[in-house]
């Protein structure tokens, strides 16, 4: 573009362009460095997430090992890096129901449930630690649930003999 006007005009004109580039320049740095940063971060939070999995993995092999102590720090270390990693809560709690620590079992079991309400295998577990701990309600409700998830016909007739049971007990305690 030409402009016709005065030499201080035409500078000034010619200021004004260039800082026009340099925010365009500026804006794009700008955008690029956002995108860097989004694309970095999402890396860390991948690579973070493999780092879990394989926590939770180690934490499995203890379990399967016995190594129930090993498995607990495994499993709160997942739970320390992800707060919502609901089979970590699940793992945690089955651990803790091979060491005989029902209470603290059930907690986690619970807190499973609520960050994956659909897990048929969560229900099934709470299901049985409920009936173990006295709780037949909770465990009518769990078996309940339990049947709504779709399970395999096996599992259907387990957890139908266990909510007649449940109910048949329930109802003595009531009529007597």
């Amino acid at each position: 573009m030409f402009y016709y006007l005065d030499g201080g005009a035409f500078v000034n004109k010619y200021k004004e362009r260039c800082l026009e580039r340099e925010d365009c320049v500026i804006k794009k740095l700008v955008c690029i460095v956002a995108v860097l940063l989004l694309c970095v971060s999402t890396i860390l939070v991948l690579a973070e997430t493999d780092e879990t999995r394989d926590i939770f993995k180690e934490g499995i092999e203890y379990t399967k090992q016995g190594k129930y102590d090993q498995a607990i720090q495994k499993f709160t270390q997942v739970i320390t890096n992800d707060k919502d990693y609901a089979n970590a809560y699940l793992a945690l709690g089955i651990v803790y129901i091979n060491k005989k620590m029902e209470s603290e079992a059930v907690e986690l079991l619970e807190k499973a449930v609520m960050l994956d309400p659909d897990n048929k295998k969560t229900y099934f577990i709470l299901a049985r630690l409920y009936e173990k701990v006295e709780k037949e309600q909770k465990a009518i409700q769990a078996w309940e649930k339990y049947l709504t998830l779709n399970p395999d016909k096996k599992h259907i007739e387990i957890a139908k003999k266990h909510l007649k049971r449940l109910r048949n007990k329930n109802e003595f305690k009531n009529n007597k």
